[in-house]
């Protein structure tokens, strides 16, 4: 491979997060708020990031390369969100630069991790599983338990459950073999079920509302 396909598989990422970055800042707006609630809720939450990565990280050819890859990504979504709000808003919001700043720093890891999915082992299934278990437990958190979900409607509901749908079909389409998509979806749901349950009875928090509102 030549250093410039290298370097294209580099800045195509980091371009992507620039401009997932600027759409979410736009849906920051109170009167694109009011009228489609909805898609701040969907961009300010982790599920379309971690779709978005992971896409990234699987379609890449070497387990280095989805490290590298989904690092470059996450850089990009928060160099044009944090950075159009400092530069333009005059607003520093501290809590939340470090909250994403520290999921940043991890993602090299997490990319490494969601590449094994190519691999043909058991704890591949396992790994695989994973997105689908953030999708299904944020889905039923943010719609039915998070408070704060301002003007929520039937539409937004229903478009809100829409999104996570596509989120978890376009993943499983990059996922090898039909076995290894069909465990890795009750793996998901099996886990997203007992983590719900466990947050319901209150025995740990419920990190999508907690850390999305520090």
């Amino acid at each position: 491979m030549s250093e410039s396909s290298d370097i294209r598989l580099l800045i195509l990422p980091f371009i992507i997060g620039i401009v997932l970055g600027i759409i979410a800042k736009f849906t920051d707006g109170r009167e694109f708020l009011y009228y489609f609630p909805v898609f701040a809720d969907i961009m300010g939450r982790f599920g379309i990031w971690v779709w978005a990565a992971a896409l990234i990280a699987i379609h890449s050819k070497k387990p280095l390369l989805a490290a590298i890859r989904s690092f470059a990504f996450f850089i990009g979504m928060l160099l044009s969100y944090y950075g159009y709000t400092v530069l333009f808003l005059n607003f520093f919001p501290k809590s939340q630069i470090i909250l994403w700043s520290i999921i940043a720093m991890v993602t090299p890891f997490c990319g490494f991790l969601i590449w094994q999915i190519n691999k043909e082992s058991h704890y591949a299934k396992i790994i695989s599983s994973l997105p689908f278990t953030i999708f299904f437990t944020e889905w039923y958190l943010t719609a039915f338990t998070v408070r704060d979900w301002a003007f929520r409607t039937a539409r937004d509901e229903l478009l809100f459950g829409i999104a996570y749908l596509c989120f978890t079909f376009s993943l499983l389409t990059v996922i090898p073999t039909n076995k290894k998509r069909l465990f890795s979806l009750l793996y998901g749901l099996l886990i997203s079920i007992i983590l719900i349950l466990l947050i319901q009875a209150e025995i740990i928090v419920n990190p999508y509302e907690k850390l999305l509102n520090i």
